[in-house]
């Protein structure tokens, strides 16, 4: 099928969660998908051990990632990066991953950009998922803590993270959420109910609408893609844009008073972010300091 480059061809990508960063999966199953077609792989052969670049737009919504195979490719075939790039999309719009119930399915809506890049966003129902997810199913203990000796600039995520667990328990003084302890000493999801964290209205959008929440939405997924892509930054740089974001967030953003009592399922959403925040940074501290942070100062 050829596509006009006057106007935009969209289809939907399903592919299972099974790794931490929706980044490294996406790249992970393109490249699985591509390597083991037979007309690609002929192209790929020379394409030799580079990468399958996938990349983050730098939009805080829609969520967006880019593919730029067919860019790569043309340096190495006769084909035009359009070319390439339609061919590409119609393969994978045929392809469809098993469903074996293991690992959730994440479905992304697929577009084919000029001059021939592939876009990846993430639905709100998408967004919902992957984030119960991160938390009840992805953040476990290092296996072995990479110990950092530069304590510099801790506090403030200390802070943050001390921030989070007051909101928290808040929350559950106020009738709002139930936690699983009340000290959230250990590197356990801490969320009980309710399950799952009402996320999505009933036509599946977010809740989360204000632009300072899907700031901090955006800045939980780079913070997990940049981490566990091993990215330059360190992790101590990562976890302190994260609780600024955390802080910004509660500074705009009500989650208790008047709002608990009139959109309980808003403030619970909130205090969802919050949870997913605080899960984060103590995965980050212990991960490089094999202790947890004070959740009291």
């Amino acid at each position: 099928m050829k596509y006009d480059r006057s106007t935009s061809a969209y289809g939907t990508f399903h592919f299972p969660l099974k790794r931490l960063s929706i980044q490294q999966q996406l790249q992970h199953q393109l490249s699985h998908l591509l390597r083991n077609s037979q007309w690609f792989e002929g192209l790929l052969s020379n394409f030799g051990q580079q990468g399958l670049s996938v990349s983050r737009l730098s939009s805080v919504t829609p969520i967006t990632y880019r593919c730029a195979i067919a860019m790569q490719l043309s340096r190495h075939c006769s084909l035009s990066p359009w070319q390439i790039s339609q061919q590409v999309f119609s393969f994978l719009e045929t392809q469809l991953t098993s469903d074996n119930g293991e690992f959730p399915q994440l479905t992304l809506t697929m577009k084919l950009v000029e001059p021939g890049w592939l876009d990846f966003q993430v639905s709100d129902r998408a967004l919902a998922f992957w984030l119960q997810f991160l938390g009840e199913g992805m953040l476990k203990q290092p296996k072995s803590p990479k110990i950092s000796s530069n304590t510099e600039n801790l506090f403030p995520i200390e802070y943050t993270y001390a921030r989070c667990c007051s909101l928290l328990r808040l929350g559950e003084q106020q009738g709002l959420i139930s936690l699983h302890s009340k000290t959230l000493a250990d590197l356990s999801w801490p969320w009980k109910d309710p399950n799952p964290i009402p996320w999505l209205t009933d036509t599946h959008q977010l809740r989360l609408q204000d632009r300072t929440a899907l700031v901090l939405l955006s800045q939980i997924i780079i913070t997990v893609d940049r981490f566990v892509n091993h990215a330059s930054e360190s992790w101590n740089k990562l976890a302190t844009q994260l609780s600024e974001s955390v802080l910004n967030f509660e500074r705009y953003c009500r989650i208790f008073g008047e709002l608990a009592q009139n959109n309980p399922q808003l403030a619970q959403a909130r205090l969802g972010l919050i949870a997913v925040s605080q899960h984060l940074l103590k995965w980050l501290w212990y991960s490089h300091r094999e202790e947890f942070p004070r959740f009291q100062l």
